[in-house]
């Protein structure tokens, strides 16, 4: 991603943790980065609008490490019926505790079924599906959804489990180096849904802008 790219991504992604949503709208087509915005609309390198239908594929964030349902069909062909659908976007959600993991389950491997996947750590998993993705024509928005597995309900980016503001921290900087310049990866949904004792402008530790600011230049300092 190009810093203008980025900052202007940030501040969408931001956007999108606050509102737990993606905008969907109509007349979806094949997408690749880098983005950045011109007032009220998204375009792409050459300044044409880019229109984002985006859909959640969710897993990553669960106990099995993996997005849900690769126990029955290949990953291949649920991304080719996301995009026969007419979505192309899809926000991916992570657990810090999925990244962290040497193993998934619920992933079928029978009759060569999701081969690319067998033996592959939750991060590498998330490489496949990425790379597949951009094969497809398909962009991804990745998401923090919690630190430990299955805490979807948490309201802050910290105190799932063990994990800390700079374990989040650190696993966006890891994200970002990872795939910067990959224009699969359109942007980063820093945290789903903060809320509860989340807090904005106070400065203290449940601050919210002050966390997303720190994540955010993080991200855009890879």
């Amino acid at each position: 991603m190009s810093p203008t790219a980025s900052r202007n991504l940030r501040r969408l992604a931001i956007g999108l943790a606050c509102a737990g949503t993606l905008a969907v709208v109509s007349g979806a087509c094949a997408v690749s980065g880098p983005l950045q915005t011109n007032g009220s609309r998204i375009v792409n390198a050459a300044g044409n609008e880019v229109v984002l239908q985006g859909v959640n594929w969710f897993g990553l964030e669960t106990a099995n490490h993996a997005p849900h349902g690769l126990w029955t069909r290949d990953y291949r062909d649920m991304l080719a019926q996301i995009k026969a659908q007419g979505f192309n976007v899809i926000r991916l959600p992570f657990s810090l505790q999925a990244l962290k993991s040497a193993t998934t389950s619920g992933i079928d491997y029978s009759g060569g079924r999701n081969a690319a996947l067998q033996g592959k750590t939750p991060l590498q998993v998330m490489d496949e599906i990425i790379a597949e993705a951009g094969r497809q024509g398909l962009g991804i928005i990745l998401d923090n959804h919690s630190g430990a597995d299955d805490s979807f309900m948490s309201p802050l980016w910290y105190g799932t489990g063990e994990f800390t503001e700079d374990d989040w921290v650190a696993t966006w900087e890891m994200l970002a180096g990872r795939y910067a310049g990959n224009r699969t990866v359109l942007g980063a949904d820093l945290k789903n849904e903060p809320h509860g004792e989340a807090t904005w402008g106070t400065g203290e530790p449940n601050d919210w802008r002050r966390a997303a600011e720190r994540a955010g230049n993080a991200v855009l300092a890879k």
